[in-house]
C-alpha cells in the first residue's frame, strides 16, 4: 500500500474589485437616522487605504466610494447644521414645523440617492467595472 500526500483543494482567490467600499455604505441604514449616515460615509472613506493597496480596479472603486462617503458626510453636516439653525431661528411652532421640514426633506432625498448610488456602485464593482458617480465631490484624486 502506498501513501499519498493529502491533496489540497485548488481554488483561485478572487481579484479585489472594491465592492466592499460600496457595500459598507449600507451602514447608513442602521436604526440611528442621522448618525448612521455620517458613520457610513466615514467608514466608506476609511476603507480606501486598504483598497488602494490592492491596486487596479479595487483602488479606483475604493477611491470613488470614498469620495461618495466624504460627500455624504459633508452634506449631512450641512443638513444637520441647517436643521439646528432653522430650529433655533424659528419663532413660532407653525413656522418651526415648516422650516425644519426642509432639512428633513433633504435628508430623505439624500437617503434615497445614497441607496441608489451604493447599489449601482456595488453591482458595477462586482461586474469588474468602475462606477463613475457624477454626484460625488472629488476629495481624493
Amino acid at each position: 500500500m502506498s501513501q499519498r500526500a493529502p491533496t489540497r483543494p485548488h481554488f483561485a482567490l478572487a481579484t479585489p474589485r472594491g465592492a466592499v467600499s460600496y457595500g459598507l455604505g449600507f451602514l447608513a441604514y442602521l436604526p440611528a437616522p442621522f448618525f448612521s449616515m455620517i458613520v457610513a460615509g466615514i467608514v466608506m472613506a476609511a476603507v480606501y487605504p486598504s483598497q488602494k493597496r490592492h491596486g487596479g480596479l479595487a483602488a479606483e472603486n475604493g477611491r470613488r466610494a470614498a469620495n461618495w462617503g466624504l460627500t455624504i458626510v459633508a452634506l449631512m453636516v450641512v443638513i444637520a447644521g441647517s436643521f439646528i439653525w432653522l430650529s433655533i431661528a424659528g419663532e413660532s411652532s407653525a413656522s418651526l414645523a415648516g422650516a425644519a421640514g426642509i432639512p428633513l426633506l433633504g435628508y430623505l432625498v439624500l437617503s434615497v440617492v445614497h441607496v441608489v448610488v451604493i447599489l449601482i456602485g456595488f453591482l458595477r464593482a462586482n461586474s469588474n467595472r468602475i462606477f463613475n458617480n457624477p454626484l460625488a465631490i472629488n476629495f481624493l484624486r
